[in-house]
């Protein structure tokens, strides 16, 4: 016998497990988004720290050279931290001189200076490096 009503059952059950999927997946898209935001800052923060290093390479290169008055003592010098915030982190100093450099009455010397400051291995996530180059001279000023 039919008495005229239908019963439709299971509709609520297969939008339930579409609405389960659907946030399945926009969860794992929120954790994959939030562990790169994570990565970011954590390699944003690492290539801060590592101009610091360079620069204080260069800083030491620098004063190494003027008070030596010579590349010869900081020319392939790899300066190694360990402690602080640049705990980890090497630079590697290059240096090349020009001598006798004559300009009137005026003879001094020019140094080219370049420090590369790394930390870990290229290719891996926790690498950071930077580079700087300055060019200084001991000439006094007029």
């Amino acid at each position: 016998m039919n008495t005229g009503i239908n019963k439709q059952g299971g509709f609520s059950a297969v939008m339930a497990l579409v609405l389960i999927v659907l946030f399945a997946l926009l969860g794992a898209y929120m954790a994959t988004l939030s562990s790169v935001s994570a990565l970011s800052t954590a390699t944003s923060a690492s290539a801060i720290q590592a101009w610091f290093a360079a620069r204080s390479g260069v800083e030491w290169a620098v004063h190494e050279s003027l008070d030596l008055g010579t590349c010869t003592g900081v020319n392939g010098q790899t300066i190694s931290f360990s402690s602080g915030g640049l705990n980890g982190f090497q630079a590697a100093v290059g240096c090349a001189e020009t001598t006798g450099v004559t300009e009137g009455p005026d003879t001094y010397n020019i140094y080219n200076i370049g420090v590369t400051a790394t930390r870990g291995t290229a290719g891996q996530p926790a690498f950071a490096s930077r580079t700087i180059r300055v060019t200084v001279t001991d000439r006094t000023a007029p």
